[in-house]
């Protein structure tokens, strides 16, 4: 098993439009248990606490513990789950947790969460499972909870500011991601996380997008070539500069220096 899976790995999720009075428990799981209420209402009760959930909440069933839910009888809830762990899991509970016996949670109303959970569940039983991918639903999903302190917002920001300067001082290399974490002193799938949750992409792909406009630069002031633009920018194979230049933009490296000096 990989780094990143020790720090966070998802096990299994789905989506069920359930029964009237449908239940389960009692019963204790191994991992965090994530469920999204969708539609509907039920109840989900801990060891002394019990709590009527609807549209919009979620609650978590944390490692071990004795929990029970059931549907309502008259308005039986639809809901989505998502079952993971690892340290990195550990942070982010704790993180957005709400409450210290049976963590529960609303939704921001407007926010993303409701295709951010059906879009984590699509990707688990997709054709290519991405464990990537998936984090990354996951991070998001957490991103539209309101957060449990400022504290972390604030090493978030810092955390992203050391990222996005190593890459302006070293994009020209060869450079990894867990270079990148280990600079900063953080673990990759942490620094990851922050990417989702503040650029909407992994540090890899905010790394190929500033390459991609290093080179526009480049390909718009210089007389250097195709491949010795690929090779300034960090990419070390002109196919695959080619390719990332082309998905970026939606032209090539050379059709974009043409037109833009025509345009001039």
């Amino acid at each position: 098993m990989n780094q990143s899976a020790r720090e966070l790995t998802i096990y299994h999720c789905g989506h069920e439009t359930c029964a009237p009075g449908h239940f389960f428990g009692p019963a204790v799981r191994k991992h965090y248990l994530l469920h999204i209420v969708l539609k509907g209402k039920g109840i989900y009760r801990t060891a002394d606490r019990e709590y009527r959930l609807s549209e919009g909440e979620a609650f978590l069933i944390k490692p071990q513990e004795v929990t029970y839910y059931q549907a309502d009888n008259k308005e039986p809830w639809e809901y989505a789950w998502v079952a993971f762990s690892g340290t990195e899991a550990d942070r982010l509970v704790y993180e957005y947790r709400r409450d210290e016996e049976g963590y529960c949670y609303r939704f921001e109303s407007g926010n993303q969460w409701r295709e951010m959970i059906l879009a984590l569940v699509t990707a688990f039983y997709g054709v290519a499972h991405n464990m990537d991918e998936m984090r990354g639903y996951l991070y998001l999903l957490f991103s539209q909870l309101p957060g449990n302190t400022t504290e972390s917002a604030f090493y978030e920001k810092s955390y992203l500011e050391q990222a996005e300067t190593y890459i302006r001082h070293n994009y020209s290399y060869s450079i990894q991601i867990a270079d990148m974490a280990r600079f900063i002193g953080i673990d990759r799938t942490y620094l990851y996380r922050i990417f989702i949750k503040h650029k909407g992409v992994s540090p890899k792909h905010y790394l190929t997008q500033y390459r991609v406009m290093e080179a526009k630069r480049l390909l718009e002031d210089t007389s250097l070539s195709i491949t010795e633009t690929a090779l300034s920018c960090g990419f070390h194979d002109a196919s695959v500069f080619c390719r990332c230049f082309h998905d970026a933009e939606g032209e090539s490296p050379l059709r974009h220096r043409k037109q833009f000096h025509r345009d001039i």
